[in-house]
Protein backbone atom coordinates (compact mmCIF):
# COMPACT_ATOMS: atom_id res chain seq x y z
CA UNK A 1 0.00 0.00 0.00
CA UNK A 2 1.03 3.38 -0.90
CA UNK A 3 2.67 5.58 2.17
CA UNK A 4 1.19 9.15 2.70
CA UNK A 5 3.33 11.97 3.92
CA UNK A 6 1.57 14.52 6.63
CA UNK A 7 2.61 17.15 4.14
CA UNK A 8 0.11 15.54 1.07
CA UNK A 9 -3.08 14.56 3.50
CA UNK A 10 -6.08 16.36 3.19
CA UNK A 11 -6.13 19.13 5.90
CA UNK A 12 -9.58 18.97 7.71
CA UNK A 13 -11.57 21.55 9.59
CA UNK A 14 -14.00 19.67 11.49
CA UNK A 15 -17.11 20.87 12.22
CA UNK A 16 -18.66 19.92 15.21
CA UNK A 17 -21.14 21.36 18.48
CA UNK A 18 -19.97 18.75 20.72
CA UNK A 19 -16.90 15.74 21.69
CA UNK A 20 -16.70 12.60 24.04
CA UNK A 21 -15.54 13.29 26.19
CA UNK A 22 -15.59 16.99 26.78
CA UNK A 23 -19.47 17.14 26.07
CA UNK A 24 -20.87 13.87 27.21
CA UNK A 25 -21.40 10.27 25.75
CA UNK A 26 -23.91 10.28 23.36
CA UNK A 27 -23.87 9.02 19.80
CA UNK A 28 -23.24 12.30 17.82
CA UNK A 29 -20.38 12.86 21.08
CA UNK A 30 -18.67 9.36 20.25
CA UNK A 31 -19.31 9.27 16.65
CA UNK A 32 -17.41 12.72 16.40
CA UNK A 33 -14.32 11.31 18.96
CA UNK A 34 -13.98 8.34 16.92
CA UNK A 35 -13.89 9.45 13.78
CA UNK A 36 -10.71 12.49 14.38
CA UNK A 37 -8.85 9.87 16.67
CA UNK A 38 -8.83 7.74 13.90
CA UNK A 39 -8.37 10.38 10.90
CA UNK A 40 -5.28 11.47 13.56
CA UNK A 41 -4.11 7.65 13.27
CA UNK A 42 -3.88 7.73 9.53
CA UNK A 43 -1.66 10.80 9.80
CA UNK A 44 -4.71 13.17 8.33
CA UNK A 45 -4.19 16.60 10.36
CA UNK A 46 -7.91 17.44 11.60
CA UNK A 47 -8.44 21.01 13.58
CA UNK A 48 -11.74 20.26 15.55
CA UNK A 49 -14.28 23.09 16.13
CA UNK A 50 -16.61 22.75 19.20
CA UNK A 51 -18.52 24.12 21.54
CA UNK A 52 -16.65 25.34 24.70
CA UNK A 53 -17.09 23.35 27.58
CA UNK A 54 -20.13 24.32 29.72
CA UNK A 55 -20.14 25.00 33.33
CA UNK A 56 -16.30 24.54 33.85
CA UNK A 57 -16.95 20.59 33.91
CA UNK A 58 -14.17 18.48 35.62
CA UNK A 59 -13.74 15.71 33.61
CA UNK A 60 -13.26 12.10 35.25
CA UNK A 61 -9.59 10.23 35.40
CA UNK A 62 -11.55 8.02 32.63
CA UNK A 63 -12.44 10.83 30.05
CA UNK A 64 -9.03 12.60 31.07
CA UNK A 65 -7.03 9.43 29.52
CA UNK A 66 -9.77 9.58 26.48
CA UNK A 67 -9.52 13.01 25.73
CA UNK A 68 -5.53 12.25 24.78
CA UNK A 69 -6.67 10.51 21.73
CA UNK A 70 -8.26 14.15 20.30
CA UNK A 71 -6.55 16.30 18.04
CA UNK A 72 -4.05 18.85 19.48
CA UNK A 73 -5.79 21.54 17.55
CA UNK A 74 -9.10 22.31 19.19
CA UNK A 75 -11.08 25.65 18.73
CA UNK A 76 -13.60 26.23 21.12
CA UNK A 77 -16.58 28.73 20.06
CA UNK A 78 -19.25 29.92 22.57
CA UNK A 79 -23.02 28.64 21.91
CA UNK A 80 -24.72 29.43 24.83
CA UNK A 81 -26.22 32.56 24.37
CA UNK A 82 -29.73 31.92 26.50
CA UNK A 83 -28.97 30.84 30.06
CA UNK A 84 -30.59 30.85 32.48
CA UNK A 85 -33.49 32.33 30.93
CA UNK A 86 -33.61 29.38 28.64
CA UNK A 87 -32.49 25.89 28.80
CA UNK A 88 -29.53 25.98 26.44
CA UNK A 89 -30.78 22.90 24.19
CA UNK A 90 -34.56 23.19 24.68
CA UNK A 91 -36.40 23.31 21.53
CA UNK A 92 -36.55 27.42 21.99
CA UNK A 93 -32.76 27.46 23.26
CA UNK A 94 -31.87 25.67 20.65
CA UNK A 95 -33.63 27.67 18.07
CA UNK A 96 -31.87 30.97 19.48
CA UNK A 97 -28.43 29.28 19.85
CA UNK A 98 -27.61 27.04 17.03
CA UNK A 99 -28.42 29.12 14.12
CA UNK A 100 -25.96 31.60 15.82
CA UNK A 101 -22.91 29.09 16.35
CA UNK A 102 -23.17 27.43 12.95
CA UNK A 103 -22.69 30.81 11.89
CA UNK A 104 -19.76 31.64 13.71
CA UNK A 105 -18.42 28.02 12.40
CA UNK A 106 -18.47 28.81 9.33
CA UNK A 107 -16.89 32.26 9.55
CA UNK A 108 -14.10 30.36 11.70
CA UNK A 109 -14.05 27.33 8.63
CA UNK A 110 -13.96 29.58 5.55
CA UNK A 111 -11.11 32.34 6.93
CA UNK A 112 -9.37 28.82 7.63
CA UNK A 113 -9.43 27.62 4.08
CA UNK A 114 -8.87 31.09 2.23
CA UNK A 115 -5.74 31.14 4.44
CA UNK A 116 -4.44 27.63 2.93
CA UNK A 117 -4.55 25.89 6.68
CA UNK A 118 -7.89 23.64 5.69
CA UNK A 119 -8.93 21.85 2.09
CA UNK A 120 -11.42 20.31 3.47
CA UNK A 121 -14.49 20.98 5.52
CA UNK A 122 -16.48 18.40 7.23
CA UNK A 123 -19.55 19.07 9.20
CA UNK A 124 -21.64 17.22 11.73
CA UNK A 125 -25.21 17.67 12.41
CA UNK A 126 -26.72 21.17 11.95
CA UNK A 127 -23.34 22.47 11.69
CA UNK A 128 -23.83 22.02 7.75
CA UNK A 129 -25.38 25.12 7.94
CA UNK A 130 -23.17 28.36 8.57
CA UNK A 131 -20.54 27.39 6.40
CA UNK A 132 -22.85 25.94 4.07
CA UNK A 133 -24.21 29.70 3.19
CA UNK A 134 -20.89 31.42 3.40
CA UNK A 135 -19.42 28.62 0.99
CA UNK A 136 -21.95 28.96 -1.89
CA UNK A 137 -21.38 32.78 -2.06
CA UNK A 138 -17.77 32.49 -2.17
CA UNK A 139 -15.94 31.13 -5.54
CA UNK A 140 -13.06 30.51 -3.96
CA UNK A 141 -14.77 28.29 -1.26
CA UNK A 142 -16.74 26.13 -3.54
CA UNK A 143 -13.22 25.03 -5.00
CA UNK A 144 -12.30 23.04 -1.65
CA UNK A 145 -14.12 20.24 -1.06
CA UNK A 146 -17.20 20.06 1.59
CA UNK A 147 -18.35 17.15 3.26
CA UNK A 148 -21.41 17.19 5.41
CA UNK A 149 -22.80 13.88 8.10
CA UNK A 150 -26.47 15.00 8.87
CA UNK A 151 -27.08 12.11 11.43
CA UNK A 152 -29.91 10.55 12.83
CA UNK A 153 -32.16 13.61 11.31
CA UNK A 154 -34.34 13.50 15.13
CA UNK A 155 -36.09 16.58 13.58
CA UNK A 156 -37.77 14.53 10.60
CA UNK A 157 -38.57 11.00 12.30
CA UNK A 158 -40.21 12.19 15.50
CA UNK A 159 -43.98 11.08 15.23
CA UNK A 160 -45.06 13.82 18.38
CA UNK A 161 -46.96 16.54 16.54
CA UNK A 162 -45.78 19.30 19.02
CA UNK A 163 -41.76 18.38 18.14
CA UNK A 164 -42.57 18.18 14.68
CA UNK A 165 -43.82 21.81 14.99
CA UNK A 166 -41.51 23.19 17.09
CA UNK A 167 -38.25 21.51 14.47
CA UNK A 168 -39.31 23.18 11.51
CA UNK A 169 -36.30 25.77 11.68
CA UNK A 170 -34.29 22.74 12.34
CA UNK A 171 -35.58 21.20 9.67
CA UNK A 172 -34.83 24.16 7.17
CA UNK A 173 -31.44 24.00 8.28
CA UNK A 174 -30.81 20.62 7.87
CA UNK A 175 -31.97 20.67 4.70
CA UNK A 176 -29.91 23.59 3.18
CA UNK A 177 -26.32 23.35 4.52
CA UNK A 178 -26.33 19.63 3.56
CA UNK A 179 -27.82 20.01 -0.16
CA UNK A 180 -25.14 22.86 -0.72
CA UNK A 181 -22.58 20.65 0.28
CA UNK A 182 -20.00 18.04 -2.31
CA UNK A 183 -21.02 14.96 -0.28
CA UNK A 184 -23.67 14.16 2.03
CA UNK A 185 -23.19 11.05 4.35
CA UNK A 186 -25.95 8.38 4.58
CA UNK A 187 -24.25 6.56 7.69
CA UNK A 188 -26.08 3.30 6.58
CA UNK A 189 -27.10 1.63 2.88
CA UNK A 190 -30.39 1.14 3.50
CA UNK A 191 -30.64 4.70 4.43
CA UNK A 192 -29.10 6.56 1.79
CA UNK A 193 -32.99 7.24 -0.16
CA UNK A 194 -33.30 9.90 3.43
CA UNK A 195 -31.28 12.16 2.45
CA UNK A 196 -33.06 13.10 -1.25
CA UNK A 197 -36.39 12.55 0.83
CA UNK A 198 -36.10 14.65 3.76
CA UNK A 199 -33.01 17.13 3.13
CA UNK A 200 -33.39 17.45 -0.53
CA UNK A 201 -29.67 16.00 -1.60
CA UNK A 202 -28.85 15.14 -5.11
CA UNK A 203 -28.60 11.09 -4.97
CA UNK A 204 -25.20 11.61 -6.66
CA UNK A 205 -23.89 13.74 -4.10
CA UNK A 206 -25.07 11.07 -1.59
CA UNK A 207 -21.67 8.92 0.41
CA UNK A 208 -22.50 5.88 1.96
CA UNK A 209 -19.85 5.85 5.13
CA UNK A 210 -20.58 3.86 7.74
CA UNK A 211 -21.29 5.02 11.76
CA UNK A 212 -18.95 2.35 13.67
CA UNK A 213 -17.78 1.60 16.92
CA UNK A 214 -14.23 1.02 17.78
CA UNK A 215 -14.13 -2.61 18.53
CA UNK A 216 -10.79 -3.07 20.26
CA UNK A 217 -11.80 -0.18 22.66
CA UNK A 218 -15.47 -1.84 23.36
CA UNK A 219 -13.81 -5.47 24.50
CA UNK A 220 -10.65 -3.76 26.06
CA UNK A 221 -12.85 -2.25 28.21
CA UNK A 222 -14.62 -5.60 29.71
CA UNK A 223 -13.17 -6.44 33.48
CA UNK A 224 -13.32 -9.54 35.17
CA UNK A 225 -14.07 -7.73 38.64
CA UNK A 226 -16.44 -6.05 37.30
CA UNK A 227 -18.22 -8.68 35.82
CA UNK A 228 -18.22 -10.84 39.01
CA UNK A 229 -19.72 -7.04 40.44
CA UNK A 230 -22.59 -7.27 38.40
CA UNK A 231 -23.35 -10.57 38.15
CA UNK A 232 -23.40 -10.52 42.30
CA UNK A 233 -25.50 -7.33 42.46
CA UNK A 234 -28.31 -7.68 39.57
CA UNK A 235 -28.61 -11.01 40.86
CA UNK A 236 -27.83 -12.90 37.71
CA UNK A 237 -26.17 -16.09 38.57
CA UNK A 238 -28.88 -18.37 38.61
CA UNK A 239 -31.30 -16.63 36.32
CA UNK A 240 -31.78 -17.21 32.22
CA UNK A 241 -32.31 -16.12 29.57
CA UNK A 242 -31.25 -12.57 30.69
CA UNK A 243 -32.64 -9.75 27.94
CA UNK A 244 -30.68 -6.61 27.93
CA UNK A 245 -31.71 -2.99 26.75
CA UNK A 246 -30.01 -0.48 26.47
CA UNK A 247 -30.71 3.58 25.89
CA UNK A 248 -32.18 6.97 27.21
CA UNK A 249 -35.69 5.99 28.94
CA UNK A 250 -37.69 8.30 25.96
CA UNK A 251 -40.83 7.23 24.66
CA UNK A 252 -39.35 7.06 21.25
CA UNK A 253 -36.71 4.26 22.18
CA UNK A 254 -39.84 1.43 22.54
CA UNK A 255 -38.99 0.12 25.70
CA UNK A 256 -42.34 0.31 26.94
CA UNK A 257 -43.46 -1.82 23.87
CA UNK A 258 -40.75 -4.23 24.96
CA UNK A 259 -43.06 -4.35 28.30
CA UNK A 260 -46.36 -5.30 26.74
CA UNK A 261 -44.31 -8.23 24.59
CA UNK A 262 -43.10 -9.07 27.61
CA UNK A 263 -46.39 -9.49 29.54
CA UNK A 264 -47.66 -11.44 26.52
CA UNK A 265 -44.98 -13.94 26.76
CA UNK A 266 -44.75 -13.96 30.51
CA UNK A 267 -46.33 -17.34 30.97
CA UNK A 268 -44.27 -19.22 28.06
CA UNK A 269 -40.39 -17.60 29.55
CA UNK A 270 -39.06 -19.81 32.07
CA UNK A 271 -39.55 -18.67 35.95
CA UNK A 272 -35.45 -17.64 36.26
CA UNK A 273 -36.06 -14.78 32.81
CA UNK A 274 -34.51 -11.30 33.58
CA UNK A 275 -34.95 -8.09 31.51
CA UNK A 276 -32.00 -5.55 32.41
CA UNK A 277 -32.90 -2.05 31.27
CA UNK A 278 -30.04 0.08 31.50
CA UNK A 279 -30.19 4.31 31.18
CA UNK A 280 -32.02 6.97 32.27
CA UNK A 281 -34.72 9.17 31.42
CA UNK A 282 -38.38 11.01 32.56
CA UNK A 283 -40.12 7.39 31.67
CA UNK A 284 -38.39 5.76 34.11
CA UNK A 285 -41.37 5.72 36.58
CA UNK A 286 -44.10 5.57 33.77
CA UNK A 287 -41.91 2.30 32.86
CA UNK A 288 -41.94 1.02 36.40
CA UNK A 289 -45.69 1.48 37.03
CA UNK A 290 -46.54 -0.22 33.29
CA UNK A 291 -44.18 -3.05 34.41
CA UNK A 292 -45.59 -3.59 37.92
CA UNK A 293 -49.10 -3.15 36.33
CA UNK A 294 -47.96 -6.00 33.81
CA UNK A 295 -47.61 -8.38 36.40
CA UNK A 296 -43.72 -8.86 35.43
CA UNK A 297 -41.56 -5.97 37.88
CA UNK A 298 -39.68 -9.12 39.36
CA UNK A 299 -38.64 -10.11 36.54
CA UNK A 300 -37.33 -6.42 35.80
CA UNK A 301 -34.59 -4.37 36.87
CA UNK A 302 -34.12 -0.71 36.23
CA UNK A 303 -29.86 -0.79 36.14
CA UNK A 304 -29.83 3.32 35.89
CA UNK A 305 -26.62 4.32 33.85
CA UNK A 306 -23.27 2.75 33.67
CA UNK A 307 -20.24 3.47 32.70
CA UNK A 308 -18.29 2.08 29.65
CA UNK A 309 -16.34 -0.15 31.54
CA UNK A 310 -19.73 -1.33 33.24
CA UNK A 311 -21.79 -1.63 30.20
CA UNK A 312 -18.76 -3.24 28.01
CA UNK A 313 -18.54 -5.95 31.09
CA UNK A 314 -22.55 -6.50 31.31
CA UNK A 315 -22.89 -7.48 27.49
CA UNK A 316 -21.03 -10.11 28.45
CA UNK A 317 -23.08 -11.37 31.14
CA UNK A 318 -26.25 -11.61 29.45
CA UNK A 319 -28.20 -13.64 26.53
CA UNK A 320 -29.75 -11.47 24.54
CA UNK A 321 -29.90 -7.74 23.16
CA UNK A 322 -33.75 -6.54 22.02
CA UNK A 323 -33.52 -2.92 20.81
CA UNK A 324 -37.53 -2.08 20.20
CA UNK A 325 -36.68 1.52 19.45
CA UNK A 326 -39.57 3.41 17.33
CA UNK A 327 -37.17 5.19 15.15
CA UNK A 328 -33.90 5.29 14.88
CA UNK A 329 -30.37 6.39 13.08
CA UNK A 330 -27.29 4.09 12.67
CA UNK A 331 -27.77 2.28 16.21
CA UNK A 332 -24.39 2.38 18.06
CA UNK A 333 -26.18 0.61 20.64
CA UNK A 334 -26.54 -2.19 17.99
CA UNK A 335 -23.22 -2.56 17.29
CA UNK A 336 -22.27 -2.32 20.59
CA UNK A 337 -23.95 -5.40 21.52
CA UNK A 338 -23.07 -7.40 18.40
CA UNK A 339 -19.07 -6.98 18.95
CA UNK A 340 -19.87 -8.79 21.76
CA UNK A 341 -21.71 -11.21 20.29
CA UNK A 342 -24.75 -11.25 21.25
CA UNK A 343 -27.71 -12.73 19.31
CA UNK A 344 -29.99 -9.54 18.34
CA UNK A 345 -33.87 -8.68 18.39
CA UNK A 346 -34.23 -4.89 17.42
CA UNK A 347 -36.62 -2.51 15.43
CA UNK A 348 -36.54 -2.59 11.70
CA UNK A 349 -35.81 1.13 11.74
CA UNK A 350 -33.06 3.82 10.81
CA UNK A 351 -29.86 1.57 9.58
CA UNK A 352 -30.42 -1.42 11.77
CA UNK A 353 -31.60 -3.25 9.04
CA UNK A 354 -27.82 -3.47 7.32
CA UNK A 355 -26.66 -4.70 10.77
CA UNK A 356 -29.35 -7.23 11.94
CA UNK A 357 -30.17 -10.20 9.64
CA UNK A 358 -33.01 -12.71 10.29
CA UNK A 359 -31.95 -16.11 11.41
CA UNK A 360 -28.23 -14.77 10.91
CA UNK A 361 -27.46 -12.77 14.06
CA UNK A 362 -31.04 -12.55 15.25
CA UNK A 363 -34.64 -11.07 14.12
CA UNK A 364 -35.61 -7.80 12.91
CA UNK A 365 -38.86 -6.44 14.22
CA UNK A 366 -41.73 -4.05 12.46
CA UNK A 367 -40.96 -0.86 15.01
CA UNK A 368 -43.76 -0.31 17.53
CA UNK A 369 -45.68 -3.66 16.60
CA UNK A 370 -46.02 -5.72 19.99
CA UNK A 371 -47.29 -8.80 18.38
CA UNK A 372 -44.48 -8.55 16.01
CA UNK A 373 -41.76 -8.11 19.10
CA UNK A 374 -43.79 -11.16 20.91
CA UNK A 375 -43.56 -13.75 18.06
CA UNK A 376 -39.75 -12.70 17.16
CA UNK A 377 -38.77 -13.21 20.86
CA UNK A 378 -40.82 -16.21 20.94
CA UNK A 379 -39.11 -17.65 17.81
CA UNK A 380 -35.36 -16.37 19.25
CA UNK A 381 -36.15 -18.17 22.51
CA UNK A 382 -37.27 -21.56 20.64
CA UNK A 383 -34.02 -21.14 18.78
CA UNK A 384 -31.28 -20.84 21.83
CA UNK A 385 -29.02 -23.66 20.76
CA UNK A 386 -28.22 -21.08 17.80
CA UNK A 387 -27.53 -18.48 19.55
CA UNK A 388 -23.84 -18.89 19.76
CA UNK A 389 -23.67 -19.14 16.23
CA UNK A 390 -25.63 -15.68 15.61
CA UNK A 391 -23.49 -14.31 18.29
CA UNK A 392 -20.17 -14.73 16.30
CA UNK A 393 -21.77 -13.64 12.89
CA UNK A 394 -22.90 -10.26 15.39
CA UNK A 395 -19.05 -9.95 15.78
CA UNK A 396 -18.46 -10.93 11.96
CA UNK A 397 -20.46 -8.24 10.63
CA UNK A 398 -19.17 -5.64 13.10
CA UNK A 399 -15.19 -6.78 12.37
CA UNK A 400 -16.34 -6.30 9.05
CA UNK A 401 -18.29 -3.47 8.03
CA UNK A 402 -18.35 -1.27 11.34
CA UNK A 403 -15.06 -0.66 12.68
CA UNK A 404 -13.78 2.54 13.24
CA UNK A 405 -10.19 1.89 11.33
CA UNK A 406 -12.15 0.80 8.33
CA UNK A 407 -14.24 3.56 9.02
CA UNK A 408 -11.59 6.42 9.03
CA UNK A 409 -9.78 5.19 5.83
CA UNK A 410 -13.55 5.04 3.98
CA UNK A 411 -13.99 8.73 4.90
CA UNK A 412 -10.02 9.37 3.72
CA UNK A 413 -10.55 8.18 0.54
CA UNK A 414 -13.65 9.97 0.12
CA UNK A 415 -11.27 13.17 0.95
CA UNK A 416 -9.07 12.22 -1.61
CA UNK A 417 -11.64 11.30 -4.15
CA UNK A 418 -12.76 15.21 -3.59
CA UNK A 419 -9.45 16.60 -3.68
CA UNK A 420 -8.68 15.08 -6.61
CA UNK A 421 -6.84 17.79 -8.75
CA UNK A 422 -4.66 20.63 -8.10
CA UNK A 423 -5.70 22.30 -4.54
CA UNK A 424 -6.58 26.34 -5.01
CA UNK A 425 -4.33 29.06 -4.44
CA UNK A 426 -4.79 30.26 -0.64
CA UNK A 427 -6.57 34.31 -1.18
CA UNK A 428 -4.70 35.96 1.95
Amino acid sequence: MKQHSNDDMPKVAMLARVVYPLHGFGGIERHVFHLVSHLGNLGVPVTLFVQDIPGGRQLTAEERQAARALPQAIRYLRYDYTAPLLAPNGIVGRQINYPYYTWQLGIAAARGVRRGIFNVVHSQGLCATGYGFIRSRDPFLQRVPFVANPHGMEEFRTPDVRKWLAYAPFRALYAYGHRVADRAIATDACTQSDLPRYLGVDPARVAVIPSAIDADECLGLVNDDLRLALRDRLRLIETSPVLLSVGRLERNKGFHILIEALALLQHELPRTWRWLLVGNGKERAALETQAQAAGIARHVVFVGRLDDAELHSLYEEVDLVVHPTLYEGSSLVTLEGMIHRRPMIASAAGGIPDKVFDGRNGYLVRAGDVYDLAAKLRLALAQRTNWPAWGAESARIVLSTFNWPLVARQTLALYRELLGGKEPRTTE
